[in-house]
């Protein structure tokens, strides 16, 4: 082994080399001393090297011998020569890098296999149905005139205004937190996908205009413009490699940081906006740019496990440029030594620091899976037939064709000297099988269950009312406490008034002609109209009992609980419509419904504790006795404020599009919930009771063992399966 290795570094050393010609090589301040940067045009990479490697670098002209180059090295850089053991290993980073080839791999057509796999990748890049780029134009006169218009914003001063608005609009995010779970209700309906998507457009062209303008403010060269596609979504992009030619790497960071910076400007002032504007299309737009303006971008901007942002300003802060390389190389060494069997050497690099080439390398391959899987699933989700199409394509080309290329070289065999061994392979490939199995079936998944709820009275004395009529008066208001007499509402019955008006006369009639008949002795029709006088009487004692009830009273002492009395001013109330509640302020409870795959659990958990989660004038949580867990499931509202319509966690839809339903009486509610729950119940304290607001939203949760992983995996498949035929039907 050792002979071979000491044959081909004999075989390298004697070796001719010749770099690129397409090379472009800038000095650089690096680490406090200067380096080169290569850049390769071709395949928009760059890489660093020290003073003594780009001398050595330079030498190498295909017709100077490696040990010869090595040689004339030390002669003129003495000491800090390059070694000639170090110059063999620079030489294998050249040619694997595609920087530089012998004859010998010129003649064995390395160069153009190397060049057509490049080639190959590119094209397969343009055909990822999930994020294809398609370049348009150069904008580079465009964006210089535009910098000489808006350089200015990115200037110090500038950067002072910036911080102010965004640390204003953190602050006014953090005061209204709790109203931030509602607004993303709304978010995440159909009717606002279309606003959130031209929002995230707008945003993003924003966000590369400002990367070009500080590229061209540092005398930088924008090349390409065009359009990227993610998930069907039409989304600009700007070429600024040129800043990598920057010999600051603060002015790198710059260009790199120049995007998140103009939007986290835009949403800390939508954050403004939003906190001060009133319920309506204002206010959902500025919770949509201040959404995809800051988490959007910090996740996925700000993220440096991505090729993004975040990953260029990492590299230029640890003056690592190949870092994203250098940990994919890293990736394929271990696999090809320790699942394939390989006898191949760990790559070095120039840079060194193989720590954290490690570290971004575990990093880079666990997001690289999580976000593969995250735009499949949202792919599907998004277009749903056309999305189920995409995200199969995308399957095949980040996952069964690797598959297939690796079973291939496996079992079918290629033309190289050394081949990977297939005992090794399969038998850890079982291993990995087995345990996936294992995983599978017999690892444990415990998770918190969570249920949204809502704090209600306890007992809902029901105002209803007792007789019809048009509302003409609202004495009272919701959360209003009363008394009992106190009288809550004034309806108008211009009928009932006019029977008891005519009733009275009609009596006033019956007096006159009993008097007349008492003159003349008629006994019979006397006694006839005594009757018919008790009737009268009867019927007016009812009708001005009727005509009482027009004013509503409390019954007993409670808080009013009533959503938007005053817009029922002018409608006519049939009898028995519930007019509001009232409850006791001390008597209160959390109502939660619980979906049908929870309902186990909270059945198991009842009558033990749970931690409840309070939002609304700031967030609060504690613990409370779960005290009833209804065992049938229905489609009822058990509170208004559990409803989508107004900003609730649960979606409804009208009674009159729901199957099987029958038009019920003219108070019945109007809405029901898409999929029956089960009503389960949380008891507070007197204390609690007093502390919270009737129909503040809430959350119930408990931590409790969901099954094995396998039947988590299952139960979510099935409820996509059922999402998925209910959208069908």
């Amino acid at each position: 082994m050792s002979q071979n290795a000491h044959h081909s570094t004999v075989e390298l050393a004697n070796c001719k080399l010749r770099l690129r010609d397409d090379l472009s090589f800038h000095l650089q301040e690096y680490r406090e001393s200067q380096c080169y940067l290569i850049e390769d045009e071709l395949n928009s990479r760059f890489y660093r090297v020290g003073l003594a490697e780009y001398h050595l670098i330079s030498l190498l002209d295909g017709h100077t011998t490696l040990s010869r180059a090595v040689a004339m090295s030390a002669t003129q850089m003495g000491d800090q020569a390059v070694a000639e053991m170090e110059a063999v290993t620079i030489c294998k980073w050249l040619i694997d890098s595609g920087l530089a080839s012998t004859d010998a791999s010129r003649s064995a057509n390395r160069l153009i296999e190397s060049h057509n796999e490049t080639s190959r990748k590119k094209n397969i890049a343009k055909l990822n149905p999930i994020t294809p780029k398609f370049p348009l134009f150069n904008p580079d006169r465009f964006l210089e005139q535009l910098n000489g218009v808006c350089g200015w914003l990115f200037s110090t001063p500038m950067f002072a205004l910036w911080a102010i608005i965004v640390f204003l609009g953190g602050y006014h995010v953090w005061a209204d937190w709790d109203k931030i779970g509602n607004g993303q209700t709304m978010v995440f309906s159909a009717d606002n996908w279309l606003w959130l998507g031209l929002t995230w457009i707008g945003l993003k062209l924003f966000h590369e205009l400002a990367h070009g303008i500080v590229c061209k403010r540092h005398q930088g060269e924008v090349r390409q413009a065009g359009i990227v596609l993610i998930l069907m979504i039409p989304l600009p992009y700007v070429d600024v490699t040129s800043s990598w030619r920057f010999r600051s790497k603060w002015h790198r960071v710059q260009v790199a940081a120049a995007g998140m910076y103009v939007e986290m400007f835009l949403a800390a002032v939508a954050a403004i906006i939003w906190s001060h504007a009133d319920v309506g299309v204002l206010k959902q737009q500025a919770f949509n740019i201040m959404l995809a303006g800051s988490f959007t971008t910090l996740i996925f901007n700000a993220n440096p496990l991505m090729r993004f942002d975040g990953y260029y300003i990492l590299t230029d802060w640890l003056e690592l440029p190949n870092l994203g390389t250098h940990g994919q190389q890293l990736t394929k060494w271990f696999g090809k030594k320790f699942y394939l069997g390989l006898d191949v050497k760990k790559p070095s690099w120039p840079e060194g620091r193989g720590e954290i080439v490690v570290l971004y390398a575990l990093g880079a391959l666990a997001w690289k899976v999580l976000i593969c899987v995250g735009l499949a699933i949202a792919a599907e989700s998004l277009f749903f037939g056309a999305g189920i199409l995409l995200a199969a394509i995308a399957v095949c080309l980040w996952v069964v064709w690797p598959i297939i290329k690796l079973l291939k070289f496996v079992f079918v065999g290629v033309e190289t000297q050394q081949r990977p061994s297939r005992i090794r392979f399969c038998g850890l490939t079982a291993i990995l099988i087995a345990g996936l199995f294992s995983i599978y079936h017999y690892v444990p998944w415990h998770a918190r269950i969570h249920a949204p709820a809502i704090v209600d009275f306890v007992v809902n004395n029901e105002v209803r009312v007792p007789v019809g009529g048009f509302l003409s008066e609202i004495l009272v208001a919701d959360q209003e406490l009363v008394e009992p007499g106190r009288v809550i509402a004034r309806l108008t019955n211009l009928d009932l008034t006019a029977d008891v008006k005519k009733l009275e006369i009609e009596l006033l009639e019956n007096q006159m002609v009993l008097r007349k008949l008492r003159q003349d002795d008629d006994l019979s029709a006397f006694e006839a109209e005594l009757k018919n006088r008790d009737s009268l009487t009867k019927r007016l004692q009812e009708r001005s009992a009727q005509l009482e009830d027009l004013e509503i009273r409390a019954q007993e002492t409670g808080m009013i609980v009533a959503d938007d009395l005053d817009s029922m001013v002018g409608v006519y109330l049939s009898a028995g419509h519930m007019l509001c509640r009232i409850g006791s302020n001390e008597h209160k409870e959390v109502k939660a419904l619980v979906s049908q795959t929870d309902i186990k659990k909270f059945q198991d958990r009842d009558g033990a504790a749970v931690d409840v989660l309070i939002t609304g004038n700031g967030t609060q949580r504690f613990s409370a006795v779960l005290n009833q867990v209804n065992p049938r499931a229905n489609v009822e509202l058990p509170h208004e404020a559990f409803s989508s319509m107004v900003g609730g966690p649960m979606p409804v839809r009208s009674r009159s599009s729901a199957p099987d339903t029958f038009a019920g009486g003219e108070n019945q509610d109007q809405f029901q919930l898409v999929r029956p729950h089960f009503l389960a119940r949380v008891s507070l304290s007197p204390l609690d009771s007093r502390k919270f607001r009737a129909g503040q939203a809430a959350t119930v949760s408990f931590r409790a063992k969901r099954g094995s992983v396998g039947d988590v995996i299952s139960e979510k498949v099935t409820n996509w399966l059922r999402n998925m035929r209910s959208q069908i039907q």
